[in-house]
């Protein structure tokens, strides 16, 4: 496991130092645009390759369930811990944000199929399920706990809900479990195209990720640590009580629990943005809470999974 988080945290360093190499290039526009690239075609390629020509049965809801779990777990700790802060109203709403939501697909699939390698399609459903289950609660969940935060007024769901009907993985899921049930023949060469897409995924998350990450001054350290904390280790703690519950099988079980290992989702900062929350303290906080991820997941592992 080690050589694993080595490469990865080699890629990392990559797309952190790409700004400091080429200093002429709009890193964040470059950034996003992989990140369309990847939302919007190698994702949905992989997604289908994988639930067109995998074997649900149990997964498709014990995966979803024990995700949830995870997140309503963390979310109701870190209420109980930053509550008694002496943080302003913003801070503690963004900070709450960063304890439940998981990077589940741009650090969790890359690091799954690169502990799992034998089990490659089955990590693969693991990751995707979790990614369809944390961004639409990401952008629900998360934008009434912004708006309990937030000073604005007069906010209202209907953009968030907007944004989850739209999302990409969401609709191919559908389509692939569609043409799954009513055993729709599918070219041998557009699942064959769509692995070819689908592999080109992890690495290019991995570097995006690498050229999201930014440390400034590190202020509320405690608080992000306490962060940390929430994320890495309760949450994980959770998710593996919840997967027991459910009693699901090897290798999903432990999959899912690494998931909810996963540092926070990037996905929340455009959250804290729209309802006016101290994004620049959330971004310090996933920034802090990437790096010792690399640490806390193989020490989860290895209590978790002897």
């Amino acid at each position: 496991m080690l050589n694993v988080f080595l490469s990865l945290g080699a890629i990392t360093l990559v797309g952190s130092g790409l700004q400091r190499v080429f200093p002429d290039w709009n890193i964040e526009e470059f950034r996003k645009s992989i990140n369309k690239l990847v939302l919007y075609v190698l994702l949905p390629a992989l997604i289908f390759k994988v639930i067109y020509t995998s074997d649900l049965e149990g997964v498709l809801y014990q995966v979803p369930l024990a995700a949830a779990a995870g997140i309503a777990g963390c979310l109701s700790v870190a209420w109980l811990v930053f509550r008694w802060m002496p943080l302003d109203r913003k801070s503690k709403g963004a900070l709450i944000l960063a304890c439940a939501f998981g990077n589940v697909t741009y650090l969790g699939l890359p690091v799954l199929q690169g502990i799992f390698p034998a089990h490659s399609s089955d990590i693969a459903k693991v990751a995707i399920l979790c990614e369809v289950t944390v961004a639409p609660l990401n952008l629900i969940v998360g934008s009434l706990l912004a708006m309990r935060f937030s000073e604005q007024q007069g906010v209202n769901l209907r953009q968030s809900l907007k944004q989850v009907i739209q999302l990409p993985p969401l609709w191919t899921l559908a389509a692939a479990l569609l043409c799954k049930q009513l055993e729709v023949p599918v070219p041998e060469f557009i699942l064959h195209g769509a692995a070819v897409l689908g592999s080109a995924v992890s690495g290019l998350m991995i570097l995006s990720l690498g050229m999201a990450l930014r440390f400034d001054r590190l202020e509320y350290l405690g608080p992000m640590l306490s962060v940390s904390g929430i994320k890495l280790l309760v949450s994980p703690l959770i998710v593996f009580a919840a997967a027991r519950l459910l009693a699901m099988h090897v290798p999903y079980f432990e999959a899912v629990t690494l998931e909810g290992a996963m540092p926070s989702q990037l996905l929340t900062i455009v959250i804290a943005d729209r309802f006016n929350l101290d994004s620049k303290l959330l971004a310090r906080a996933i920034a802090i809470n990437t790096v010792l991820a690399f640490v806390t997941i193989p020490l989860v592992r290895t209590l978790l999974f002897p």
